[in-house]
């Protein structure tokens, strides 16, 4: 909005346009668009919070580990509330913290930098068909046998790392490692990152302890402290239905 006020002429420009190179450098950076002041123009400042600060990120259950033929034998060995001391409630959320623990030694060990082992097991699967062709022989057989299924473990695997991150529907046809696939992944979660949040006296809130903070303050304040009256009848309802 200019500042003659003869002449007033306002327009609104709230978006910044990038391109693809500057979203894949770039996955968590948003445009803030200060007041004007005494300038006609309200200034747009790019800002890119992974430049300036870390937060580790809380744990997130991958569906792809469930393929892994150790999760079965992991799960049984990490889910023993039995052999905890406490209360019940205590041992589910030790029992937790435990089989999180393992969980992500799986993920690490075997399905992190997902697209790059995908990307050495392809190249390794084509250098054994290309001998395959020129020396066919049963030992060459089985090893391209055995690595193609290798790759088409890593290929589901990637594919549902990167259905679960994008939620997208049309994932469901089944597309693999392409790059609007992994565009799609890039652009959404960008939209759906919460970069900052204003509480009721217009302040910012900017850093990830803030806008923990807020938000919990927030629902705590909907959703109260105050304990509601108890029935027996209530109490016994749910002591039968978990028997824990």
């Amino acid at each position: 909005m200019n500042n003659n006020d003869d002449d007033l002429i306002s327009k609104r420009i709230d978006h910044a346009f990038i391109n693809q190179v500057w979203a894949s450098w770039f996955p968590d950076a948003y445009a803030d668009f200060v007041e004007p002041g005494q300038s006609d123009h309200a200034a747009c400042i790019f800002k890119i919070p992974s430049l300036r600060r870390y937060s580790r990120k809380p744990f997130k259950f991958y569906h792809h580990i469930i393929d892994h033929p150790e999760y079965p034998t992991v799960v049984a060995e990490a889910w023993n509330p039995g052999s905890i001391m406490g209360s019940n409630q205590f041992k589910l959320v030790r029992s937790m913290k435990v089989m999180k623990k393992e969980l992500k030694k799986i993920n690490t060990t075997h399905f992190s930098g997902i697209s790059m082992r995908v990307k050495d097991q392809t190249v390794k699967v084509e250098a054994l068909q290309r001998e395959l062709l020129t020396q066919p022989n049963a030992a060459n057989v089985v090893e391209e046998q055995r690595e193609r299924d290798k790759l088409n473990i890593l290929l589901t695997a990637e594919q549902k790392f990167f259905k679960q991150r994008s939620r997208a529907r049309w994932a469901n046809v089944g597309d693999r490692n392409t790059p609007f696939f992994h565009k799609t992944v890039t652009q959404r979660n960008t939209r759906n990152h919460i970069h900052y949040l204003r509480d009721e006296n217009d302040n910012f809130l900017g850093t990830t302890a803030e806008i923990k903070s807020h938000a919990a303050a927030y629902f705590k304040n909907i959703l109260r402290e105050t304990d509601l009256f108890e029935s027996p009848s209530t109490v016994d309802s749910l002591k039968e239905l978990l028997p824990f």
